[in-house]
């Protein structure tokens, strides 16, 4: 008895395999997201926020990359503000980014 019999029925269902590395593509490419704008409240209280940084204290941070918007919850390593970027542990990011920064203080609303 011949055994490729049942390798071939399914023969045509191999081009599947082959598209799913496009298709997946395709499926992160719909999925993005335009970058939202920034009131100007949003973008003081970012400011304020950044100029008065805490390095000891955990802050969670609302960030657009790549067309798609993460959370990151961490401790600031260090802050360039000639080069306007922010880097953490394992993660550098621009300013240009950070949709908004919340931290446990009840008066960083207050610009």
């Amino acid at each position: 008895m011949n055994d490729d019999r049942g390798m071939k029925k399914f023969l045509p269902f191999s081009s599947l395999v082959e598209h799913e590395k496009y298709l997946n593509k395709m499926l992160i490419e719909k999925n993005k997201v335009k970058k939202p704008q920034l009131a100007i409240e949003q973008a003081r209280k970012i400011n304020n926020i950044l100029l008065n940084i805490n390095f000891d204290k955990e802050y969670r941070f609302k960030l657009y990359l790549d067309g798609y918007i993460y959370f990151v919850v961490s401790k600031i390593k260090d802050i360039n503000f000639n080069t306007k970027k922010l880097y953490f542990e394992d993660l550098e990011i621009s300013f240009s980014s950070i949709l908004d920064i919340e931290n446990d203080d009840p008066f960083n609303d207050i610009c």
